[in-house]
């Protein structure tokens, strides 16, 4: 019997038996590390538990509240985004009601806005930080009683090596599959977590309000666990730190661990860069050690823009700079990008839909920007009059949108003065278009089809967002 059960909150949960939506690239394609820390941390202390991954497993409402009748845990811990709350409310109604015991919330949301804890009582207590030794001690005291209510801070983990590896045991790993990993019997690709924290102040991101202390696993702690779960995921690495190579000596430690250890062509990884911090020293070991791909928040293509009005302070010869690194030593180049920032002209946006193509990027993919609560956009959208103050408690509440309308195409996105939202998603259209119906684009990539099927379905799951912009006047998930 689990003494806790953690639950991964979904997007929009499943009450009757529903028909599922298509939530992969939402939901399924990061398995939740914040829980499966919890969960390992609590194991190396002789605490059964259990994780709820919801929508992954296809859980619905009913099929959660069975599993928590089955184990009869002491306590339910809820980890949520901000797009998940309105779930998160109707879970934790429900389950304490049903069964009298305490249900506490984690995850994203609440590090980024901890006020919503107490606009929105429906939790008996909420963890704003890590909650590896908060939770343990929170499970202790009911455990022994006592009753555990209120906003707590969590105890950051200082020396990240302290702590046990993420228990992926907890989940079905299969569940997690890309959606061009459904081709064939390709293994779905493991998250990593090399560091925590970010030093950057981006205008769009919650991170700020989180916190800025950066700490660093070892290198040989990392290699110790890629090594460990290699045949479950096939080799094949996703780190998902928000900036992989901040702590270069870091990152050439994992390339010399891997390298030394005789395990080139072992690892198959990518992660996140920022161009204007990328060195050739660096860049030149990534290839050897298996990493295959650079993502690059690039975000806007108006170095006006990133460095006024964002905050990134990247400019255009950086980012050429960057690629034609990567280039160099064979590391694809992958553009995050987005429309819809205050004070975007269509010249800025022009910009946008252009940059892959004129800095030689293999792969773009663009959204139009969500004004998350903890962001500077979010603050300058309430003050404008774009959202409403009380619209997130009443989304959470579910008294805004409706129980199947996901909060990504319901929420509204930032629309620039002297914009439309037509304008911005006809720019997200141009983006696909612009970049990938190009016979120069196809011919670049023919090498890389014929080393790697993979390769050629994963290129071809960008492939269909082109025609499908040009030919149905949308591409998928528009709204977002």
């Amino acid at each position: 019997m689990a003494e806790v059960i953690l639950i991964h909150v979904p997007i929009i949960l499943n009450r009757r038996g529903e028909d599922w939506l298509d939530t992969i690239a939402d939901e399924s394609s990061n398995y939740p590390m914040g829980l499966l820390y919890i969960g390992g941390y609590l194991e190396q202390h002789d605490i059964e538990v259990k994780v709820l991954d919801v929508t992954p497993a296809q859980l619905t409402l009913e099929d959660v509240l069975d599993e928590i009748e089955r184990e009869k845990p002491i306590v339910v811990g809820l980890s949520s985004t901000t797009s998940g709350l309105r779930s998160a409310v109707t879970l934790s109604k429900t389950i304490r009601k049903e069964f009298k015991i305490p249900v506490g919330l984690g995850g994203a949301h609440i590090n980024t806005e901890p006020d919503f804890f107490n606009r929105v009582p429906e939790f008996d207590f909420a963890v704003c930080g890590e909650g590896e030794k908060t939770f343990y001690d929170i499970v202790i005291k009911i455990k022994k009683g006592e009753m555990v209510k209120g906003l707590i801070n969590g105890e950051a983990i200082d020396n990240l090596d302290d702590i046990p590896h993420p228990a992926r045991h907890l989940i079905d790993f299969d569940k997690y599959r890309m959606p061009e990993s459904r081709v064939g019997d390709r293994k779905p690709h493991a998250t990593m977590l090399g560091s925590r924290g970010c030093p950057f102040e981006c205008s769009f991101c919650c991170i700020p309000a989180i916190g800025h202390k950066v700490r660093y696993r070892t290198a040989k702690s990392i290699v110790d666990e890629m090594e460990a779960i290699h045949d479950s995921c096939g080799g094949n690495y996703n780190f998902v730190d928000d900036v992989l190579t901040l702590n270069q000596k870091q990152v050439m430690g994992i390339c010399d661990e891997i390298i030394n250890r005789g395990q080139e062509g072992y690892y198959n990884w990518y992660g996140m860069t920022r161009a204007e911090i990328l060195k050739e020293e660096l860049i030149s070991k990534l290839y050897p050690a298996g990493c295959r791909q650079m993502c690059f928040g690039i975000e806007s293509g108006s170095e006006r823009v990133r460095t006024q009005v964002i905050g990134k302070k990247i400019t255009n010869d950086d980012i050429k700079r960057a690629v034609d690194l990567c280039h160099k030593y064979g590391i694809q180049a992958y553009f995050f990008l987005m429309v819809g920032f205050p004070t975007e002209t269509m010249e800025d946006i022009q910009a946008t839909i252009n940059i892959g193509k004129e800095t030689g990027a293999d792969i773009v993919g663009i959204h139009m920007t969500i004004p998350y609560p903890g962001t500077a956009i979010y603050e300058d959208a309430i003050k404008t009059g774009r959202i409403a103050p009380d619209l997130l408690d009443r989304f959470a509440t579910g008294d805004a949108f409706g129980d199947k309308a996901a909060f990504h195409e319901m929420w509204p996105k930032y629309i620039p003065d002297g914009l439309t939202l037509e304008d911005l998603q006809d720019a997200k259209r141009s983006t696909y278009r612009t970049h990938y119906l190009r016979p120069s684009w196809a011919l670049s990539r023919v090498r890389l089809w014929m080393k790697s099927s993979y390769q050629f379905w994963t290129d071809l799951e960008q492939l269909k967002l082109a025609p499908a912009a040009f030919l149905k006047g949308r591409t998928v998930n528009s709204t977002s």
